[in-house]
């Protein structure tokens, strides 16, 4: 009761949410929040109140106040413009599963000062000196200030932390969209005064709100112009401050030499293939070790500690797709079939759609997710799942199992058209949707390519492509046209290190999506999207890239010293491993602080609030030196295992 009493008196309200795992979206095209335009009073919105900032004398007067109901028939009175904000977001939460309602508001200076008396009557003069918030310096006072609670079948729910993302971590991704910030992140309590209050939402407005969220930052640094933090920040969250500071960095790579380590990485790492010569026959006993390479992704677990839909994994039903891989039904010899997706589609280390996450709760990380696949990708059909519902394929830098829903097979004349294209265009941007027409668009990423009809832009200022497509089945063409701007290329991006890193912050911000799912990118596949756009293929995992890299070393049993000096001699755009994550390398800042940029899922917050240590999902692509806490324990710097270079 006293935890709950702490928050309502000190920034917000109840300990919130629940065991609920509905899916959420990043940052995307804004929804209309109401009918007739807010004309948004930005300086009141961005009004600072603290330990430190008072509340101005004459502010509470001017505050338009509506008097509302939660579900629970509990009254509020809300800042006008502020609740309908409120509404739009309440309304884009319920469509993903989540309800939230208000358990705080508005509290006059005056009921402040009646709930101190109140508490200084019930729990001491010492209490109050520790807890109790002066009136005049809540930000509650504000009118902007909100205190969400989530809503599980009629209840209202607690916060309770672990190791999976909460609901309200959820409810974090969609607040900007709408105008609000958390208010008081975890890891930022020396500067805005309070522990991580994961229910305290504030108004500030959408652009100032969206700036905030992709820049990690508190209200407080933001008002400050963006002052250094421990997370992605002002300066150091531009390409252009890395780009500076390597000015030898724009010299570019010769195509030859890129050919070249492209070759080499090929010779190190099988997975690496060149489609346009792939064999039009392979043996059983090559498709066998491609399935195993598969498998073996997945089989690093036991079947019963893996949940599907929420409940336990079965032997039997783990047995009965594992089967379907049919291995041992191969022929000597394997014609190759040649096929190219029609859709972002799935790679799979084994034929099932169904995801397997490693919790009951989880919903986010599906262990028999290999890649996305892009529209166009080429691929070599190996074999066909007993069930025949799924293909075995080798693209360019993986293989798998692929639903042939989202393929379509066309013969190798045709197919070489997209595997070696004379004339194409790359997509540059993080990311791009493109309209197909007919109502319906496609989801392009970083590095994929379409053949080109017309080797230059047209009158109208758009590129002609072709894409493929499936009609009932068989292959077909449509021309699509898409325009002419920064966010595609005719051919590869020249190769050079201020170019990676300009690449990589293409995506900064972005949601962090496992194996490409929620239309995000994971570590590897970040990177490997990176190098792509130059026309370098890298595999799609984080240890198989480690393995590919032309230039490696190894430094576990390096102390920090020792992993700062290797990491000292490292360039930009090499890439820096810790087991299981790869991190590519931006440089060394002002004060000789090597930084990464990288696509996290979450961090660690020792000594966060009454909880202890906090494991926050950040899921996004972020800026960081390599001081963040990787474990409960442990800095991302002391994980390092080894870096790895295209040079």
């Amino acid at each position: 009761m006293k935890k709950i009493l702490l928050a309502t008196l000190l920034a917000g309200a109840v300990c919130s949410p629940l065991a609920y795992d509905g899916g959420y979206s990043h940052i995307e095209a804004a929804e209309a929040v109401h009918a007739g335009a807010y004309q948004e009073a930005e300086a009141d919105n961005l009004l600072l109140v603290n330990k430190t900032n008072k509340l101005p004398d004459d502010y509470e007067e001017k505050v338009d106040l509506v008097t509302v109901k939660n579900c629970f028939g509990k009254e509020f009175q809300v800042e006008r413009e502020t609740y309908k904000h409120f509404l739009s977001l309440r309304e884009d939460l319920l469509k993903r599963g989540i309800q939230i309602e208000l358990e705080s508001a508005y509290r006059s200076v005056a009921r402040q000062r009646e709930l101190i008396e109140e508490l200084r009557a019930t729990e001491g003069d010492d209490y109050v000196k520790k807890y109790a918030a002066v009136p005049g310096y809540s930000e509650h006072h504000t009118g902007l200030a909100l205190d969400v609670t989530i809503v599980k079948d009629g209840s209202p729910t607690n916060d309770v932390y672990g190791t999976w993302e909460t609901p309200y971590q959820k409810m974090h991704r969609r607040l900007a969209e709408h105008g609000f910030i958390l208010r008081y992140p975890p890891g930022k309590s020396a500067i805005t005064g309070y522990d991580y209050e994961s229910w305290h939402c504030r108004y500030v407005g959408r652009e100032a709100a969206r700036k905030i969220f992709l820049q990690g930052l508190t209200l407080e640094e933001y008002l400050s112009g963006g002052r250094e933090t421990q997370n992605m920040q002002g300066k150091y969250g531009s390409a252009a401050y890395w780009t500076k500071r390597n000015p030898a960095g724009e010299k570019e790579l010769p195509g030859a030499e890129l050919k070249q380590l492209q070759e080499e990485m090929r010779r190190q790492n099988s997975l690496l293939v060149d489609m346009e010569s792939f064999p039009a026959e392979v043996t059983a006993e090559y498709i066998r070790e491609k399935i195993k390479v598969s498998r073996d992704n997945y089989l690093w677990f036991e079947p019963e500690n893996i949940y599907e839909n929420g409940r336990p994994l079965t032997r039997e039903r783990y047995r009965q797709v594992e089967e379907n891989c049919a291995p041992e039904s191969l022929p000597a010899r394997q014609a190759v079939k040649f096929a190219l997706t029609t859709c972002r589609a799935n790679l799979r280390y084994l034929p099932e759609s169904e995801g397997w996450y490693e919790g009951p709760r989880d919903t986010h990380y599906d262990l028999v997710q290999a890649l996305t696949l892009y529209p166009a990708e080429p691929l070599a059909v190996l074999a066909e799942s007993r069930d025949k519902k799924y293909f075995f394929v080798q693209l360019r830098n993986y293989v798998g199992w692929v639903d042939k829903k989202e393929i379509v097979l066309v013969d190798h004349a045709k197919w070489l058209e997209y595997a070696a294209p004379k004339n194409f265009l790359v997509f540059t941007d993080g990311k791009k949707r493109i309209n197909m027409g007919n109502g319906s668009s496609l989801l392009f990423q970083m590095g994929a390519r379409l053949p080109l009809k017309k080797p230059e832009v047209r009158r109208d200022g758009t590129w002609l492509v072709v894409m493929p497509v499936s009609a009932e089945g068989k292959f077909a063409e449509k021309l699509v046209s898409i325009p002419a701007d920064e966010t595609v290329h005719k051919g590869w991006l020249p190769y050079s290190e201020n170019n990676v890193l300009r690449q990589s912050f293409r995506f900064l911000g972005e949601l962090y999506g496992w194996c490409g799912l929620e239309e995000g990118v994971d570590c590897s596949l970040f990177t490997a999207d990176v190098y792509r756009s130059f026309g370098l293929d890298i595999p799609g995992d984080a240890v198989e890239q480690r393995k590919a890299m032309p230039m490696r070393k190894g430094i576990e049993d390096l102390g920090r010293e020792g992993k700062l000096a290797v990491i000292g001699n490292c360039r930009p755009g090499d890439l820096l491993f810790s087991e299981g994550h790869v991190m590519l390398y931006l440089g060394k800042d002002d004060r000789g602080e090597p930084h990464i940029i990288h696509a996290a899922s979450s961090r660690w917050f020792p000594g966060e609030g009454d909880e202890g240590a906090l494991k926050y999902y950040t899921r996004r692509v972020t800026v960081d030196d390599l001081w963040w806490h990787k474990t409960d324990n442990g800095r991302c710097i002391d994980g390092l295992i080894a870096i790895g270079g295209i040079r």
